[in-house]
């Protein structure tokens, strides 16, 4: 049954196989690249949430002293 079957000659095999394998690298690639943007922004989105809590706690505490120091006159 095998005997039959049709011969396919070296130069198609190869094509075929450095077009998936170049497939793959991009695929690699894109993976990688994907990942990485998903950490910046990641890190980006909890440096701004931190600034954000920084700034509320500084007003906190100002509204806090003017509290205060509005009571004790």
């Amino acid at each position: 049954m095998t005997e039959n079957a049709p011969e396919i000659s070296g130069p198609e095999i190869s094509g075929k196989e450095a077009y998936v394998a170049a497939q793959k690298k991009r695929n690699l690639y894109i993976g990688l690249a994907l990942a990485a943007f998903v950490v910046l922004v990641f890190f980006v989105s909890m440096a701004r949430m931190s600034q954000g809590i920084h700034k509320d706690a500084v007003s906190r505490a100002e509204s806090k002293a003017a509290m205060s120091a509005s009571k004790s006159q």
